[in-house]
């Protein structure tokens, strides 16, 4: 068996960075530059894109950061190598629903986005395609070692959970009969 083969585990904040890469970097429009280590406990992930509405709408959506244990790894969206922050203003259904839509209209994976009003409470549906985010991550219980996930539970770990009052909730599209 060759050393590359040998048994070892990736580290979750290595599959974060492909949940981002693998996901994001589906888009034509974007680029998603290496994990770099910052400190020993801090990584920084950052996104790289020409388009200042697409920068503004991935910073808002996106997850800031994302915490294991006491490893912290940072998202930066980037335009022309400026940092874009998020917005700061108060997100209504129709603007995040914009937001969606340019930061995912070129991405191959993204279908398109709807809400819906249960009891008051305004949930978000980013409508992903149906298929299978793949990559190596040395997963023992894959004969391969791969890492198999549904698109939409993939952008589920990289997309905020809830902005202001409007619940960010991932979908799968249907196929059509």
């Amino acid at each position: 068996m060759s050393e590359a083969r040998t048994l070892r585990l990736s580290p979750p904040w290595h599959t974060f960075f492909n949940f981002v890469k693998h996901a994001i970097g589906k888009d034509r429009q974007v680029k998603v530059l290496e994990m770099k280590e910052v400190s020993e406990v801090d990584f920084l992930i950052q996104i790289e894109t020409k388009d200042k509405d697409k920068a503004l709408a991935l910073a808002t959506i996106l997850e800031p950061y994302k915490e294991f244990g006491n490893i912290k790894v940072y998202v930066e969206v980037l335009c022309f190598g400026k940092v874009v922050m998020p917005s700061e203003k108060k997100q209504n259904v129709c603007t995040l629903m914009n937001f969606y839509e340019k930061a995912f209209g070129a991405n191959d994976y993204f279908v398109h986005v709807e809400f819906k009003d249960f009891f008051g409470n305004m949930m978000l549906f980013p409508v992903f395609k149906k298929e299978v985010i793949q990559f190596f991550n040395d997963n023992l219980a894959d004969l391969y070692q791969n890492f198999n996930g549904v698109v939409a539970d993939v952008f589920k770990e990289i997309l905020r959970f809830q902005i202001d009052e409007v619940s960010i909730r991932p979908s799968t599209a249907v196929e059509k009969v």
